[in-house]
């Protein structure tokens, strides 16, 4: 995860924060997250757990949504426990009836989530030009808060049982590191590209899900991790031509 954020940094200031959160919005921590419960507790439970992931993607999606209305008006924390507060609430709501779907119609229910979503994203007021900050040590800083995120997650896993270690894989990690420097070193305009950029990619990430579901069954983890990202992958890169056609901002 180190290389990784360090990575979306380097990207977001050289090419700017729509192409930086594109290239955030691939597994790089949900996808690790579940390889090491497949390792760690098998094949099966990771399965089970999937469509407590694709409930975490609506909840992300909540997060988002929720940091956008709240940072126009709030500090950074306000904005980010305000985030966490409708991610954890909206896993609270959706956990009883998460085991009493199968994993195809949890996709079909994401998917149909992430339009309406797309639709009513919260756009930005026109913030006052202002100068870019300086933070010193800001890679540092963030790749030693997406670490410690990633080993809690995946450290209580097992205690936490396969819906909810499901709920909080997606759990935004990447997003809240990038939100926070984001918004403090650019402003909340800046993050909201940022997040349309991780919006390209989230079908994407559901797709690659529910591969794993069907595949993980079949073959070993690895080629099933495979045949995930390559798909994953080329349906970021159609997605990023389609919001660039349609000018979605």
């Amino acid at each position: 995860m180190p290389p990784v954020i360090a990575g979306v940094t380097y990207i977001s200031k050289k090419w700017g924060n729509n192409l930086g959160g594109v290239i955030a919005s691939l597994p790089w921590v949900a996808g690790p997250i579940i390889l090491f419960i497949a390792l760690e507790q098998g094949a099966d439970f990771a399965i089970s757990a999937i469509p407590g992931v694709m409930v975490g993607i609506i909840a992300w999606l909540v997060f988002c949504m929720t940091y956008i209305v709240v940072g126009q008006k709030q500090n950074i924390f306000v904005s980010i426990m305000a985030g966490y507060m409708a991610y954890l609430l909206t896993g609270l709501a959706l956990q009883q009836v998460t085991p009493l779907f199968s994993v195809n119609l949890w996709y079909v229910i994401t998917l149909l989530f992430i339009l309406p979503c797309l639709k009513f994203f919260p756009t930005v007021k026109t913030e006052r030009a202002k100068s870019r900050k300086i933070l010193r040590f800001e890679i540092p800083l963030r790749m030693i808060m997406i670490t410690l995120f990633v080993l809690l997650i995946t450290y209580f896993a097992d205690l936490l049982g396969p819906t909810w270690s499901g709920i909080l894989t997606p759990f935004p990690v990447m997003t809240a590191v990038l939100a926070i420097f984001v918004n403090y070193t650019q402003g909340i305009s800046q993050v909201r590209n940022i997040f349309i950029g991780q919006l390209t990619g989230i079908f994407g990430f559901t797709t690659f899900l529910y591969l794993q579901a069907h595949l993980l069954p079949i073959m070993s983890i690895g080629n099933a991790f495979m045949i995930g990202i390559a798909v994953d992958i080329a349906i970021t890169l159609i997605m990023r031509q389609v919001f660039a056609r349609i000018k979605f901002a």
